[in-house]
């Protein structure tokens, strides 16, 4: 029979994390002659929401 430790290694603290994902664009909007909107991936629903509604009323 083999011994086995009592006594085991424990590492606490150490997150693994995620390797960072660089922001696309994911739409552009025309607002004016010289003015646009940029929206990225990873946008809140809410705000998108609310932004396609403000672009739809100043249409």
């Amino acid at each position: 029979m083999d011994k086995q430790p009592d006594i085991v290694q424990v590492k606490v603290g150490h997150t693994v994390t995620a390797p960072a994902v660089r922001p696309t664009k994911a739409l552009q909007l025309k607002v004016d002659n010289n003015k646009s909107v940029i929206v990225y991936n990873h946008i809140n629903g809410y705000i998108l929401d609310a932004l396609m509604k403000a672009a739809d009323a100043s249409n």
